[in-house]
């Protein structure tokens, strides 16, 4: 809702203190705050890291990690912040409330970009299919500068919107369901595309133009897109949660089921945030390898490491003395992955 208290604007989860104090909650409300402060350091700390992987370890397509690392930003920005907001709610200064807004400004246009995030994942992976001949020979930047050209302008416009109070809450409710499930729609139907287009060439190799080049492209099409239906389950939960929670902005409750409400939409965020990594790190077995490394070089002080033989994208192990032996190790572990 807009309302005086808040510059007649709106923002997702304000809470006035003030109405916090009146009601004697303020003890509560400042716990809150100070578990909600030890969660976001354990984030801040998983973030620190799936950045080092983003940026360091390959484990997909240029474009894709671009997209991953804009999607990351948001939620820094996102966490930055939330971290402001809570500093004023537990050290008030009048000298500083100006900056109470425009925290709760950038959190919101950063919340708005990971509602709307699903579709560009599905984008990319749509123009990683058509163009199938060459896409892993480049980087093809302009792609994902492309998508994020055209999307950051729709979600400004759609968040200031929201801020402005000049469409309804449950306009920007529905239409974050409708965006997701078209992403969520599309990725499945490009993966079901691109798992038949390789089932025909593996059937009948010699009736096909593709040449070695596509049919990794393919593989590699299958493989991400399964990697971007596991992580839609939680985007998907996040977008149902926090949108219904959104919705109590346009119903006349009690402020303190609001205010109640609000906790748990920021609690969810959180969750989510956490959440996103992991299920990334769970299914890229290049990221798993990387943990392991780590791990053993800060553990395990031997001098006489075992050197371990190169693994495929799949983690297994690999032998090969030329690249036809190569592609053909890659395809056959592929086809054994798939099946």
């Amino acid at each position: 809702m807009c309302s005086q208290s808040t510059y007649n604007v709106r923002f997702i989860t304000f809470v006035n203190t003030s109405y916090i104090q009146a009601e004697n909650l303020e003890n509560v409300f400042d716990s809150l705050l100070k578990f909600e402060i030890a969660v976001l350091a354990f984030s801040w700390l998983e973030f620190l890291y799936v950045f080092y992987l983003l940026i360091f370890i390959r484990a997909m397509h240029f474009n894709l990690t671009f997209l991953f690392i804009n999607y990351g930003g948001q939620y820094f920005g996102s966490m930055l912040s939330r971290c402001v907001i809570i500093y004023m709610q537990l050290y008030p200064d009048k000298n500083l409330e100006y900056i109470i807004p425009l925290a709760n400004f950038a959190r919101t246009v950063c919340l708005f970009i990971a509602m709307y995030i699903l579709p560009i994942f599905m984008v990319e992976r749509c123009l990683a299919t058509f163009l199938v001949a060459n896409y892993e020979k480049s980087r093809k930047i302009w792609v994902s500068l492309i998508i994020l050209s055209i999307f950051h302008p729709l979600v400004f416009a759609s968040a200031f919107a929201y801020i402005q109070c000049w469409l309804p809450v449950v306009f920007h409710v529905i239409s974050f369901f409708v965006v997701n499930i078209i992403g969520y729609v599309g990725v499945q139907i490009c993966f079901l595309y691109n798992t038949k287009r390789y089932k025909l060439f593996s059937q009948k190799p010699r009736m096909t133009t593709y040449g070695l080049s596509e049919r990794f492209q393919l593989a590699e099409n299958i493989k991400m897109c399964k990697v971007l239906k596991k992580v839609q389950g939680s985007i998907l939960l996040f977008n149902v949660g926090c949108s219904s929670i959104l919705l109590m902005d346009s119903f006349e409750v009690d402020i303190l089921i609001t205010y109640a409400s609000y906790v748990a939409f920021n609690f969810l965020a959180l969750v989510y945030g956490i959440t996103i990594p992991i299920i990334v790190h769970v299914v890229l077995p290049e990221w798993q390898k990387e943990s392991r490394r780590l791990i053993h070089t800060c553990f395990c002080r031997s001098k006489n490491a075992i050197q371990q033989a190169p693994k495929s994208t799949f983690g297994e192990r690999m032998i090969y003395k030329d690249h036809a032996q190569e592609a053909n190790i890659y395809f056959d572990q592929f086809n054994k992955a798939t099946n």
